[in-house]
């Protein structure tokens, strides 16, 4: 049986054309929502996304993301330290910190967001000096609801009597017990391999 060419024409335009604008589609992805702060690509090779993912899920499953509340971002600080080696330090964060020193960079990574900061070959973390009220801005249409918004702190009054030195107490008890810590410092070796020390 022979099918007109016109005929299989017709058939295939449109799966070819659905074809390439779906690939366009993916290839463009869906940009940020803002522009103020510039999103990148971190995870550059099969290793560094090897020790995000297993950094991310070390969150999820040590609770330094508060899972109750679906609350987490990581923080990770880029630099070089005295043997020029590249270095990351990752921790993990599920309040609105970021605000104090707002970085310049981000990665979306799976889906979970990941600020990229500069920091000094000690791994200090350098200040900012673009305007913090305009990258805040852009930041909270980024991270969404994925962290905390931290409370103005007050004072907390209390009547307990601290015992053996009979002084009244100044404050009520603080507790931070919620998410937050496991911080890992990665070091890259110049042949490929890499070395992890987690603290804090």
């Amino acid at each position: 049986m022979n099918i007109p060419t016109r005929l299989i024409v017709e058939i295939l335009l449109p799966i070819i054309s659905c074809l390439f604008l779906s690939n366009s589609y993916a290839q463009q992805g869906n940009p940020p929502p803002c522009t103020d702060v510039q999103q990148v690509t971190i995870a550059t090779d099969s290793i560094k996304q090897k020790i995000l993912f297993e950094f991310i899920q070390n969150c999820v499953k040590e609770q330094w993301f508060n899972t109750n509340y679906d609350k987490g971002i990581v923080h990770l600080y880029e630099f070089h330290n005295s043997e020029n080696k590249l270095c990351w330090i990752l921790s993990a964060t599920i309040d609105d910190i970021y605000k104090n020193n707002p970085p310049l960079r981000f990665s979306d990574f799976r889906g979970d967001i990941i600020l990229v900061y500069d920091a000094d070959s000690t791994g200090r973390v350098v200040k900012t000096t673009a305007d913090k009220a305009v990258l805040n801005r852009c930041l909270e249409q980024i991270i969404g609801d994925r962290v905390f918004t931290r409370p103005t702190t007050r004072r907390r009054w209390t009547s307990d009597v601290l015992p053996y030195i009979n002084r009244k107490r100044n404050e009520g008890n603080r507790r931070f017990s919620t998410g937050g810590g496991g911080s890992t410092l990665v070091i890259f070796e110049k042949d490929g391999t890499y070395k992890l020390s987690r603290f804090g």
